[in-house]
């Protein structure tokens, strides 16, 4: 018999600790069969715990699918040896604890990977286990998209400290529907949180998005233990706090005369940039929301060294979002193309791109744009002509930039829907910062008519002063916003297509959804959803009366547009 275990063993070693295989495709879960201790135990002293299946088990995903409550500071050590389930305590145990480990879906059998959803285990190190539970919902504030995978936790530490200053007493994580049910607890009064937990010490850190009750929630002794009718469902609707860190992120030189510095957010105060060379010329200018500062080299010493040096002073925030002064040594290096041939090089010419076209919208925006900095745009060669019939007859406008070193510029003029239209550009009409003018440019124009579009009107009932309404395509994006005025909320020019409304609460009166404030004890403002999608057709006029509490707020969102939005980074 001792020669036959011998020779088997060899051919065991390939695939430890599995049975037979051939027969049907197994499509059960493992079944636990028996535990030591049993689960459910209590005056637990040991640092052990061995869980025996009715079949082959593997562990999957144990990181993101293992939680035990309380939470401990190193996460106890779990693995899988054949139709057994170890697991080990490293960090001590509390007396008279209830501990609840919840496996999700990590254990799974061997061969089919089937995973046995939703198994835990509880015991208690004193004489009692905890056996009460609350229930509840963490939807996106901004979208009421339900969030998954984050963790909801209690504190029995009232005081909002507690948040930040301590892991949660319990924790629970959120399914695909956002639920999330906490167990074992004791009667009580607590406090309920979520939070994106990203540094993985079920507590509060900068920068992560959270959410918390506005009440404390009491449980009761005399709440039964499988008993949810009975139970409120707790929301929480989860904000990131609108602070964003500032940091240098990069700096390129992919054009010889220009150097692009990118922030990873809009500073509070524009960055003061100061060159560490000898009579270096240089103009600076920003994007609209100033998180890139382009640097324009004007003069042709800079333009011919193939690495430049700055000193750059700016705001920076540390890890805890405090905004502080810094300076930082940057080097813009030039890498030229590899050129296939030598040849002669063409005059430049200022290229300029216009927004002209057929079918032109009629709230739409007549933009010209170049890719360098203007610095001359004379009126006087810029021609917008009405096409009647064969003849060209001028159009007054007005030209309208944006900062004193345009890219861009706006012409403002009254064009009749349906009509036809010319813009012409003489040559030597615009110059930029290096003295390179434009060559003649001409762009031909129609715009539609109003029979194209339809309209929608918008009535609150009951009307909420400071109510603002979102138009909605279906990616549960913002196309236009209105205020909810008592003659109704007036969208003009609409497409022929589908369109969904939601609207926001604006208490403080600032024209914007405005996120919440765990330092101010803020919730997010609040979000509605109009139930159903609004088809709109051309040459028609459409109005809905909404009554935004007449179905339950988390109820009135339409199916399609959940988790529709894009995720946010």
């Amino acid at each position: 018999m001792a020669m036959v275990v011998l020779m088997a063993l060899p051919v065991g070693c390939a695939n430890r600790g599995v049975g037979p295989q051939g027969g049907p495709k197994d499509s059960i879960p493992p079944v636990p069969l028996k535990a030591e201790p049993a689960n459910g135990s209590v005056n637990f002293t040991g640092d052990r715990i061995e869980v025996t299946f009715n079949e082959y088990i593997q562990l999957d995903n144990l990181a993101q699918n293992m939680l035990m409550s309380p939470p401990q500071q190193t996460p106890p050590e779990v693995k899988a040896r054949g139709k057994r389930l170890l697991i080990h305590f490293v960090d001590s145990l509390r007396d008279s604890t209830t501990y609840t480990i919840d496996f999700g879906s990590a254990v799974c059998d061997y061969n089919e990977k089937i995973p046995l959803p939703g198994y835990s285990f509880s015991f208690a190190t004193g004489p009692t286990i905890d056996t009460l539970e609350t229930f509840g919902l963490v939807v996106d504030a901004e979208n009421l998209n339900p969030c998954a995978g984050l963790s909801a936790g209690i504190h029995s530490d009232l005081s909002d400290t507690a948040f930040v200053s301590g892991p949660f007493l319990r924790v629970a994580r959120t399914d695909a529907a956002g639920r999330f049910r906490i167990g074992n607890m004791r009667a009580g009064t607590y406090r309920l949180y979520a939070l994106d937990d990203v540094s993985r010490d079920y507590r509060l850190t900068a920068g992560e998005a959270l959410a918390f009750g506005e009440e404390p929630i009491r449980v009761g002794a005399e709440q039964a233990k499988d008993s949810t009718d009975s139970v409120t469902l707790s929301v929480l609707f989860l904000f990131r706090e609108k602070q964003q860190r500032l940091y240098l992120q990069r700096t390129l030189r992919e054009q010889r005369h220009c150097v692009e510095v990118y922030f990873s957010s809009s500073p509070d105060s524009l960055p003061q940039v100061r060159p560490l060379h000898d009579s270096l010329s240089y103009t600076t200018c920003y994007s609209e929301h100033a998180d890139t500062m382009t640097i324009w080299l004007t003069d042709s010493d800079a333009i011919a060294r193939d690495s430049l040096f700055f000193e750059l002073r700016y705001r920076r925030t540390d890890s805890l979002f405090r905004p502080e002064w810094t300076v930082d040594t940057l080097r813009a290096v030039w890498r030229a193309p590899r050129q296939k041939s030598a040849a002669a090089p063409k005059q430049r010419v200022l290229e300029l791109g216009c927004s002209a076209r057929q079918n032109f919208e009629l709230n739409d925006t007549l933009l010209v744009v170049c890719a360098t900095p203007l610095v001359l745009i004379q009126a006087d060669s810029i021609h917008l002509l009405h096409a009647v019939d064969s003849t060209r007859q001028p159009v007054d406008f007005r030209i309208l930039t944006a900062d004193s070193l345009p890219m861009r510029f706006q012409l403002v003029a009254s064009m009749k829907p349906g009509e036809r239209y010319e813009l012409r550009i003489d040559s030597g009409a615009l110059a930029d910062i290096y003295g390179v003018a434009n060559g003649y440019s001409s762009y031909q124009l129609q715009l539609r008519t109003p029979e194209d579009y339809s309209t929608l009107r918008v009535r609150l009932n009951p009307q909420v002063p400071d109510a603002r309404i979102q138009l909605l395509n279906d990616k549960d994006q913002v196309l236009r916003e209105l205020p909810a005025t008592p003659e109704g909320a007036f969208f003009e020019y609409l497409k022929p297509d589908g369109y969904y409304l939601r609207l926001y609460i604006d208490a403080n009166g600032d024209g914007e959804w405005t996120t919440g404030s765990w330092k101010e004890q803020r919730q997010p403002e609040q979000v509605y959803y109009f139930p159903e999608k609004i088809q709109t057709k051309s040459n028609w006029d459409f109005e809905e009366e909404w009554n935004y509490l007449a179905v339950p707020q988390l109820e009135a969102k339409p199916k399609e547009l959940i988790n529709a939005a894009p995720k946010k980074k």
